[in-house]
């Protein structure tokens, strides 16, 4: 017998976001007696395609030799975990938190952000009716592209909190406080990370918090793995503050971000000093990794590769089936085609 599962129950905190008062999927699903709305979406997102490549993508380091180093995947599956760690403690809903951390970096091109800022710089010199960034193409990946297992229809049909999440999570904001939005969007007019504000619930305000605090850490061990940095090369003040590993690091901005939210009650950050020495630590890694010498060599390559595809594809496009019968195909401008399909995939059909 199907017994559905008491939400107030176990998420007490007045902030917490109830599947009941879910604002719903595009396509209604038949409910489910045993897991709820946010439990589903969690199930949707990892048996799905997208997610499955995640394995592939790179964090920071292009195609690493070494199976320690940190990929995609294993980021996401970092901030979920951490996540329901810090919703637990807050009584906010620990499945809404998961499915937004699983499901925030799905639109992530190859070769992490140098890859997003390649097919940037090419819609640009094609002049296509996009800009490209991962948190709005991660609300087409799971609207429109997304294929789970064979079922007929595209798109994960997940609900407006988790795919609010997904487009709002933005982890290049390093701002100390984060307060929900207040109105309701509409997620599929926003074309830009800037449009897309902050999330709606608590739950995905607390994302766009952990995204960066496990990354941080998770990117320096990389980087000692990889002989790029040293420890000692860490700034001692940084140290003193965060601690001297990943684990001592993510446990004291956790510790921290519970602590903040329990004393203030309209939004999720982190203290003064604790947030200025994560900023400080990120800083340190774009100085001393993400911008190093050995890293930028390999985006040469990483480059050449996302342009080949880029290329190809607009090949492809030329030779399909659906433009054989246009008489005026030499004329046919296929960056404007490529252009509309773009659209259409996205909200404009």
């Amino acid at each position: 017998m199907c017994v559905p599962i008491d939400e107030e129950y176990i998420y007490r905190s007045p902030k917490a976001t109830l599947s009941k008062n879910s604002r719903g999927r595009k396509k209604k699903l038949e409910p489910d007696g045993y897991r709820t709305e946010f439990q589903r979406d969690v199930h949707r997102i990892i048996y799905s395609q997208p997610f499955r490549r995640l394995r592939h993508k790179t964090q920071v380091f292009f195609l690493p030799n070494n199976d320690h180093i940190c990929t995609r995947m294993e980021h996401v599956l970092h901030v979920a975990s951490a996540g329901r760690t810090v919703a637990r403690h807050l009584q906010l809903n620990e499945d809404l938190t998961e499915a937004i951390g699983l499901g925030h970096d799905l639109g992530h091109a190859p070769f992490g952000h140098h890859g997003e800022t390649v097919l940037k710089q090419l819609s640009q010199k094609a002049k296509l009716d996009i800009d490209f960034q991962h948190e709005v193409h991660g609300l087409r990946v799971v609207d429109k592209l997304a294929e789970l297992d064979r079922e007929e229809e595209t798109g994960l049909n997940l609900t407006y909190e988790v795919r609010d999440g997904i487009i709002s999570h933005c982890g290049e904001d390093f701002a100390q406080k984060v307060v929900p939005e207040k109105n309701k969007k509409k997620l599929e007019q926003i074309k830009s990370r800037k449009e897309a504000g902050m999330p709606v619930t608590f739950e995905g305000c607390l994302v766009r918090v952990i995204d960066k605090i496990t990354y941080a850490g998770r990117d320096v061990e990389d980087a000692i793995a990889a002989k790029l940095i040293d420890e000692k090369d860490i700034p001692k003040d940084i140290v003193k503050i965060l601690g001297n590993n990943n684990g001592e690091i993510i446990g004291t901005l956790l510790e921290d971000l519970i602590d903040f939210c329990k004393s203030h009650e309209d939004c999720v950050g982190l203290s003064e000093e604790k947030h200025e020495a994560l900023k400080a630590l990120i800083n340190f890694n774009y100085e001393k990794i993400y911008l190093a010498e050995k890293v930028e060599k390999y985006k040469i390559q990483a480059t050449r590769a996302m342009e080949e595809l880029f290329h190809r594809l607009t090949n492809d496009l030329k030779k399909t089936e659906r433009l054989k019968n246009k008489t005026d195909l030499p004329d046919l401008n296929i960056y404007e085609i490529l252009s509309a399909f773009i659209n259409k995939i996205g909200y404009k059909d």
